[in-house]
This record gives structure tokens, C-alpha cells and sequence, in this order.
């Protein structure tokens, strides 16, 4: 008797597993908007090298609704756009934190103001104060509310009115302590036709071939490493973890957007596997500097107007970039990062960034490593 299972109508995608809006994200409440607004304005200019995002509802202003800021442009239409949870979803990639008008959404953590003024209002949401993170006493002279104070925990952060600063830090702090995991994907499912020969089994270091040199190099540094294969690959008892294509025939672009699918959540160091003068000390110096306030970290050669694609920590925001060039027409990772909010770093020695791509330029690249 055979036994059919369930039948699945869409494939199992991993899907984010972040908060109503962000990963960091509070829900302020206690308050009136007006200084709910006050409140999150004092912040998002104290720390204005984050991007933030600010949800609130329409107050009855006629305007409300009709206009996207993006950079110095403005976009504006004729009529309020219809919204649901998926645009809620879709708007969080493109910022650090986001900061919600508790008195009319709710966030996976809170914010509480103590205003005397608001203590029956606030205690209609007392159900929503499930994650409380911090409380701010309004005036001198209040007490936090005892129904506030049964849903504090040993983590909530109580301070005075007056603290704001010591608020911010700690919001800072926050920001910084939960930016996503690093993992890191090696590109080894190409085709090699320059080399004839498949260039992730070439041996520059140590007697092994280049994929196993870069994943014990990643490993050992304490990041979970994939190795990106073609879709045909197919899956052997082995140590090593495998994310296998999603994308036929997209090359590189296809290859980075297969590990964001595999894990949305993470960061991506993408690295191609034809880059023999790679060193420890390089990465070390990308993963250092990583901005994950910028769509990507990169490198560029001194000289060189573009950055190189195939040694950068892509961050999760970027899933969402790629996905949108791609219904554009693009398939090219550089393009998108050339046009993205990136951080770059620049690269004297070019040598550690340069490809080989032909037989002539193993050979010149291996006796360059044997030589020093």
C-alpha cells in the first residue's frame, strides 16, 4: 500500500523570522502621538548614521499616504496606496530599526513613556506590553504604573525623563548587538570554460584544491560556510555544506541570491573560488569593516571605478535589491552593487582581487605563490 503524503502547492521557502516590522524594533507607548513623535524624532537625530523606519497611522491629514521619500526624490500619487502585511514586510529590508506609534500598532518590543495623564489609555494595551525594553518616568514626581511594572522584567531599562541620552546608547547598543549572523557562500558551480578545467579543483595552497583551501580558511574563522553549487550537483556524504542553485543559468547573480533564499536572515560573504591570493588577513579586514547599514561591503582597486562583486558581505537588505534588479532585466551583481548604498574599501594590492580565468594564468599565479 503506498501512502501518499501531503501535498505541499508552493515550495518550502525559509522565510524571515523578524519582528511585525524589523528585527529591531519598539513600540512606543505610554503617551500622546504628539510626543510619541517628539520622542522618535530626538532619536532618529542622535543617531542619524542609522536608517529608520517610522510606522504610524493616518491622522486625517489629507496628504497622509501620498508620498515616498527615497533619497533627494520624492514620489507623490493622486490617491492613498492600499496596504496590507506584506508591504509591512517588504519595507523592513530597506532600513536598521523601526520605531511604531504603539497607541495604534504593536511591535514584538516596547517602549514605555510613564505620563500620568495616559494611565487609563495605557492600560488598555497592557495585553501588547509582552517584551518590555525600556520605561522612561515623564516627570520627576511619577511612579511606574503597577500594572507596568508586573510586565517588567530583570532586562527592562528604566530611566528618568531627562536621560535621553543614556536612552539612545542603549538603543544603539541594541541595534549593534542584533545585526544579522555572517555566513559565507563560495562560489564553485561555473563552468570554467576559459580554464577548461573546473577551477575549484586547483591546487595554490597547502596540497588542496582551492574550495577545500577557502572553506577550512572560513571555517576556522568561525563562520558557517556553504559551498555554491550548480543545480546538478549532487548531494554526497560529506563534512562540507552545499547550497545547490535555485537559479539556472544566472551565473554569479544566480548563485548569491540561492544562499539568500537559503537563509534571508543572514549576511552573505560571497567569494569566488578563483581568487588564489586570497588571504585571511583580507577577509579579516572586509568583516571589520562591514556597514550593515549599507546594502553591502566591498573592496575596489585603487584606480578602478567598480567595486568587485565576488568578495563582498552582502547584507540581508540586498535580497530584496537583487530580486527587484532581476525583474528589471539584470542579472549582473555588480550592477547592482555600482547602483546601491554601499560601503567600499579600497584596495592597493589589486593582485588579491584579480581572477584566473585561463591555464596561462594559473601557471603565472602559481609561481607567484611558490615564489613569494
Amino acid at each position: 500500500m503506498i501512502t501518499k503524503g501531503k501535498h505541499q502547492k508552493h515550495p518550502k521557502l525559509v522565510r524571515s523570522t523578524i519582528g511585525h516590522y524589523h528585527r529591531s524594533e519598539w513600540a512606543i507607548y505610554g503617551t500622546n502621538c504628539n510626543d510619541i513623535n517628539i520622542f522618535f524624532d530626538k532619536i532618529s537625530v542622535r543617531l542619524s548614521q542609522y536608517s529608520f523606519l517610522y510606522v504610524d497611522a493616518d491622522h486625517g491629514d489629507p496628504q497622509s499616504g501620498m508620498h515616498r521619500q527615497i533619497g533627494k526624490k520624492q514620489y507623490s500619487t493622486n490617491t492613498a496606496q492600499e496596504w496590507n502585511d506584506y508591504d509591512d514586510r517588504l519595507n523592513r529590508y530597506m532600513v536598521d530599526a523601526a520605531f511604531i506609534n504603539g497607541n495604534h500598532y504593536p511591535a514584538s518590543r516596547q517602549i514605555v513613556i510613564i505620563n500620568p495623564n495616559k494611565e487609563e489609555s495605557l492600560k488598555r494595551r497592557v495585553d501588547q506590553l509582552d517584551n518590555l525594553s525600556i520605561v522612561v518616568v515623564q516627570e520627576d514626581e511619577c511612579e511606574i504604573f503597577d500594572f507596568v511594572k508586573e510586565k517588567m522584567s530583570s532586562d527592562t531599562l528604566v530611566f528618568r525623563h531627562e536621560e535621553m541620552e543614556d536612552i539612545i546608547r542603549s538603543i544603539a547598543q541594541s541595534i549593534e548587538v542584533n545585526k544579522p549572523e555572517l555566513k559565507a557562500a563560495i562560489l564553485v558551480g561555473g563552468k570554467s570554460q576559459r580554464m577548461g578545467m573546473d577551477k575549484s579543483k586547483i591546487i595554490y595552497h597547502d596540497g588542496i584544491s582551492q574550495e577545500d583551501y577557502l572553506y577550512q580558511l572560513l571555517s576556522k574563522k568561525g563562520i558557517e560556510t556553504y559551498l555554491s553549487k550548480s543545480h546538478e550537483y549532487e548531494q554526497v556524504e560529506d563534512s562540507q555544506k552545499v547550497i545547490t542553485d535555485r537559479f539556472i543559468n544566472m551565473g554569479p547573480y544566480g548563485a548569491i541570491v540561492s544562499a539568500m533564499i537559503s537563509d534571508p536572515n543572514a549576511a552573505w560573504l560571497v567569494i569566488a573560488c578563483d581568487l588564489p591570493f586570497l588571504d585571511g588577513a583580507l577577509i579579516d579586514r572586509l568583516i571589520q569593516a562591514r556597514n550593515p547599514s549599507k546594502y553591502a561591503t566591498t573592496f575596489r582597486g585603487k584606480g578602478n571605478p567598480f567595486p568587485e562583486p565576488l568578495i563582498t558581505i552582502y547584507e540581508p537588505k540586498s535580497y530584496q535589491r537583487f530580486l527587484s534588479f532581476l525583474s528589471l532585466g539584470y542579472v549582473c551583481p555588480r550592477k547592482v552593487l555600482i547602483n546601491s548604498d554601499i560601503e567600499e574599501l579600497e584596495l592597493e594590492d589589486q593582485r588579491a582581487i584579480t581572477n584566473v580565468n585561463t591555464q596561462k594564468e594559473m601557471e603565472e599565479a602559481k609561481e607567484r605563490l611558490e615564489n613569494g
